[in-house]
């Protein structure tokens, strides 16, 4: 299979491109430059374009990986947040329809769509009230990515990741607890520790996308992708940082930051359907994310 990974150089991008790359012909996009890579397009950060990629390829499937993940960011730049999570989803699915209308398209998403769900196990039937406008641009992708399907015909499907960490990762809370552990033994976080998330492991992850695209329906459905397991902020970074010294002490604000939700578990019902079944505990897959930190300094 010819693969495309748009964000090729991104935490899930990279991860997409060396696991494929076992099985698959596969090729990348990206914003960064790459002296080392044939199959590589560099793509221009103030005005995508698509166009060139489907006109000298054709790909068996592509991998939307690309856009901004953070939900500061998007409080602070929403038009950058759109630009970067909308515009260039539906610029991306135009140029498949026009020159390679055959091509799967998996479109990362994000469990942001939900907001505060009404309850959990968070269903993909749920309401769909974001509370950052990272969520909402997610979920206008999602839209558009049905739009495609219904109206062109193509083949999408819109993953909803909740809590992906691992090595390689430098954003979001793992990576901000790391810093604050380098400067000082007595860290501060926001909330009350009592939040929870479904974190899945990075190779979970592509585990969950490679059943995905041996099973799944491509009809514009959303799927929820994670554990299916619900963890406290307060277990995650005492298990986190015990990895990185055991004499770190942790403290919680009470102070709940703009955009967060309190408590995630997903239904992952859907996913399981097609084959998934997470491999990774919580406590192995952050000792590896400490180990590799460690390592990488």
């Amino acid at each position: 299979m010819k693969i495309l990974i748009i964000g090729s150089k991104g935490f899930i991008g990279s991860h997409a491109s060396r696991f494929f790359s076992a099985g698959h012909d596969v090729w990348g996009a990206d914003v960064l430059e790459s002296n080392d890579d044939k199959k590589y397009y560099l793509l221009d950060k103030k005005n995508t374009n698509f166009e060139v990629i489907f006109l000298e390829n054709t790909f068996d499937l592509c991998i939307n990986a690309s856009g901004n993940g953070s939900v500061p960011i998007s409080i602070n730049s929403p038009v950058l947040d759109f630009e970067l999570n909308v515009t260039n989803t539906i610029k991306l699915l135009d140029a498949i329809r026009v020159h390679n209308p055959l091509c799967k398209f998996i479109n990362i998403s994000s469990a942001a769509v939900y907001g505060n769900p009404p309850g959990i196990p968070v269903t993909e039937d749920m309401p769909l009230l974001p509370l950052s406008p990272y969520g909402w641009h997610k979920l206008y992708s999602e839209q558009i990515s049905k739009e495609y399907f219904y109206l062109y015909n193509l083949q999408t499907i819109n993953l909803r990741l909740f809590s992906v960490y691992g090595e390689h990762l430098k954003k979001q809370l793992f990576w901000d607890i790391y810093q604050k552990c380098l400067r000082s033994l007595n860290i501060e976080l926001f909330g009350s520790g009592n939040e929870s998330r479904d974190f899945i492991y990075i190779l979970d992850l592509m585990i969950a996308i490679d059943c995905i695209i041996n099973h799944g329906l491509f009809n514009g459905e959303a799927v929820n992708v994670a554990s299916g397991i619900e963890t406290t902020i307060k277990e995650a970074a005492g298990i986190f940082c015990n990895a990185i010294d055991k004499a770190i002490n942790i403290k919680f604000n009470k102070i709940v930051r703009p955009g967060d939700p309190l408590n995630w578990r997903a239904d992952i019902s859907m996913l399981k359907s097609f084959g998934f079944e997470p491999q990774t505990s919580i406590s192995d897959g952050l000792c590896n994310t400490v180990k590799w930190l460690k390592e990488n300094k």
